[in-house]
């Protein structure tokens, strides 16, 4: 397991270490080998030196050997005696054997196993002299002929002693050569292993530095990994795999997982780590995704792909990136869901936009407006779909400048819109101008434009918008002639209200004062026939009176009023009973009513409207029922006002005044609100159709609605709206 963490160190270690490291390695082989191969020579030259001494102890020991064999042959020459022969023959079989030895100590050495080549042929001859010289001894006598034998073995002796002073002579210089190199080898083997010694010592002490410092960086380099790791916003998983029974990949273990995992997953690092992927995030049993993961790391791939996952029920969108590694994968999931969701959002805002430019385009139609983009210095214009529309034209018909355009406006205007465009050029503020322009088809047109001067890119542009206001120039022209109508309408109005006021009710006065004259006077001595002309004349001047009082009141209920004041409505009811009390009591009549609200508004006239309403209910009473009138309040939203009116308030009370009376057919719940509208005859019920009409006019001019609801013979019920 060590060899396996060193091997893979030196394999991710820099480059420069890897040779330092290398350079270490082949210093110990050499420093072995060189130490190997002097001890290995230092040994030679030891056993040469040892063989080469022992090559002078064998020479001398043969050269003995020939000494004493030659002695023995002259002793028993000389004395006569045979018993020597058993000690030449020891020392001839001794020689022998140093012979062999002397052979084996010299094979390396050409001069010497040349020289023993001689010795023994000089051995063999000196061993047949002395064998013959051996065979001349008399015990009684001596051999005339021994002599010569004697001569011979001394001449082979002499040749002997000369190859032995060579074979020493050179011996001994074979000597000498080794004593020199073994000298030299034992003065510089030492030597040589100190400073290869040390050199490596160096090497290894720098190696070691090295290495320390690079230990120290890659530890800093894996603190600084781990804390990017842990720090950023992705989920940073490794993962080793697990293998069946037929060494086939089946799944991956957790060996690393970043803190991301709980951030996201809800998911503790170290609750997972040492888990398979398939236990801990099953999700990736879908799609194939486990299968693409092995196919990943078997063929050392990259790929990528995105996935939903639900997290305590809440929808997230990861993209992952998975790679290949030597011993698992590395896998690397980035948190898109606020992208994905600001994505969708886009696409929302991207269609509303649609929807919005669909409508402003449209609006632009509708309200015939247009827009444009002046660039001043060069005299050219973007014009809108829409102008060019306004123009009679299609759109992008011809390139807008401030030349082409003032082709469209009309001639009598031209010198005004001249002085006016250099004008606003000059101050350079906003201003709405109109004029006329004749279009392509040549109608005429007003347009209502106004521009204002903005910096862009460094140069001044004129962006602005012009309206068709053909329609409302002459709407307001025809406005203008209905309101010189209108005022000479109110004019007559008023004329009317002068004469209605004074000049028709002063004959009327005087016609009921001379009536009620006749009356005291005259009229009992009128005829039956007369007196009932007389009270017919008196009722229709009594109506007339009536009449013209009531289209007095109606036309001096004016709109828009100033003088509104806070006005307690149960204060109104409350007079408004005080004046009917008598009549009340007359039909033993019930009112009743809830506590009522308090609405901005003029006293007289809400006390006109509640006198006719009450005083309607009373008039049309079922006869055969007692009359009972009740009033409701309710304060409700401008939304929950069932009629459309204008609403300038977003309250209303809604207050209802319902009776038992006779009712009306709910056909006409809208005619009986117009001026001298009856639906019941003269003679049956009194009035002259101007009291309902009052009550709307009250209304509206308090910014109200009224209308009513009936069934005949089951009451009527009539239903007001009061700003809150």
């Amino acid at each position: 397991m060590y060899l396996k963490r060193l091997i893979h160190r030196i394999a991710h270690s820099p480059i420069l270490d890897k040779i330092a490291l290398a350079i270490v390695i082949v210093l110990l082989l050499f420093i072995t080998a060189v130490l190997f191969g002097q001890i290995k020579t230092l040994e030679t030259s030891m056993e040469d030196v040892s063989n080469s001494l022992m090559v002078d102890k064998e020479i001398n020991t043969l050269f003995s050997q020939y000494d004493l064999m030659e002695s023995a042959e002259f002793r028993s020459v000389i004395l006569k005696d045979s018993t020597f022969e058993e000690s030449y023959i020891d020392r001839k079989l001794e020689s022998d054997r140093t012979l062999r030895t002397l052979y084996d100590l010299a094979k390396d050495t050409p001069y010497q196993n040349a020289s023993l080549d001689s010795i023994t042929q000089l051995k063999d001859s000196l061993h047949v002299t002395l064998t013959a010289l051996h065979g001349k001894i008399r015990p009684s006598q001596a051999d005339s002929t021994a002599m010569i034998y004697v001569e011979k073995a001394a001449a082979i002796l002499k040749n002997l002693r000369g190859i032995k002073t060579n074979m020493l002579d050179h011996n001994e210089r074979l000597l000498q050569e080794h004593l020199g190199t073994y000298r030299r080898l034992t003065f510089l083997t030492p030597l040589t292993t100190l400073i290869l010694a040390l050199f490596s010592i160096v090497v290894f002490t720098v190696a070691y530095f090295r290495l320390r410092r690079h230990k120290n960086q890659i530890e800093s380099s894996e603190a600084l990994l781990q804390n990017i790791v842990q720090s950023t916003d992705n989920i940073m998983n490794y993962y080793e795999p697990i293998y069946d029974s037929n060494e086939t990949v089946v799944d991956f273990r957790i060996m690393f997982a970043n803190i991301c995992n709980r951030d996201y997953l809800n998911l503790e690092p170290e609750d997972i780590i040492g888990k398979p992927i398939s236990e801990v995030y099953p999700f990736v049993l879908e799609n194939n995704e486990l299968e693409r993961m092995i196919n990943c790391y078997l063929n050392d791939e990259t790929i990528d792909f995105e996935r939903e996952v639900f997290v305590d029920g809440e929808p997230y969108w990861f993209h992952t990136f998975v790679r290949g590694m030597d011993n698992g994968l590395l896998e690397v999931v980035r948190n898109k869901t606020d992208e994905y969701n600001a994505k969708e959002d886009l696409l929302q805002l991207n269609e509303q936009l649609e929807v919005q430019n669909f409508i402003m385009s449209e609006a632009k139609k509708m309200a015939k407006i247009g827009s444009y983009t002046w660039d001043m210095e060069n005299d050219k214009a973007e014009l809108s779909e829409n102008f060019y529309r306004i123009l009679d034209c299609e759109p992008g018909e011809f390139e807008g400048s401030s030349t082409t355009y003032q082709s469209f406006v009309h001639p009598e205007d031209i010198q005004q819109y001249e002085e006016f465009s250099s004008w606003l050029n000059e101050i350079k503020k906003p201003k709405e101008h109109v004029y006329r322009i004749i279009t392509k088809k040549g109608v005429v047109k007003y347009l209502r434009s106004k521009g204002q001067f903005v910096e862009r890119d460094g140069q001044t542009v004129k962006i602005g918008v012009v309206q068709d206001v053909t329609d409302q120039i002459k709407y307001e022209n025809d406005l203008k002639i209905k309101n010189l109508e209108l005022e000479r309408s109110n004019e007559e109005l008023e004329s009317f209200n002068r004469v209605a006021s004074h000049d028709l009710q002063e004959p009327l006065r005087k016609i009921q004062m001379f009536i009620s004259r006749l009356d005291e006077t005259d009229k009992n001595t009128l005829t039956t026939k007369g007196r009932e002309y007389f009270d017919k004349i008196s009722f229709v001047a009594a109506r007339m009176q009536s009449l013209i009082r009531n289209l007095l009141t109606y036309s001096r209920i004016g709109s828009g009023s100033n003088d509104f004041e806070k006005i307690d409505l149960n204060e109104v009811l409350k007079k408004v009973h005080e004046d009917f009390l008598e009549r009340i009591g007359d039909v033993d009549a019930k009112i009743t009513s809830e506590k009522l609200p308090t609405v901005p508004g003029v006293f007289f006239q809400l006390e006109q409207l509640f006198s006719n309403l009450i005083s309607n209910a009373l008039k049309y009473r079922n006869p055969i029922v007692t009359p009972k009138i009740e009033l409701t309040s309710e304060k409700v939203s401008h939304k929950e006002v069932p009629v459309k009116f204008i609403k300038p308030a977003k309250e209303y009370y809604k207050i209802t005044v319902s009776d038992n009376g006779i009712g009306f057919d709910n056909e006409n719940a809208e005619t009986i609100f117009e001026v001298f509208q009856r639906l019941h005859a003269k003679n049956k019920y009194s009035g002259n159709g101007i009291g309902l009409a009052i009550c709307k006019k009250i209304v509206e001019n308090h910014h109200g609605y009224i209308h009513a609801t009936s069934e005949l013979g089951h009451g009527s019920s009539f239903i007001m709206y009061l700003p809150a």
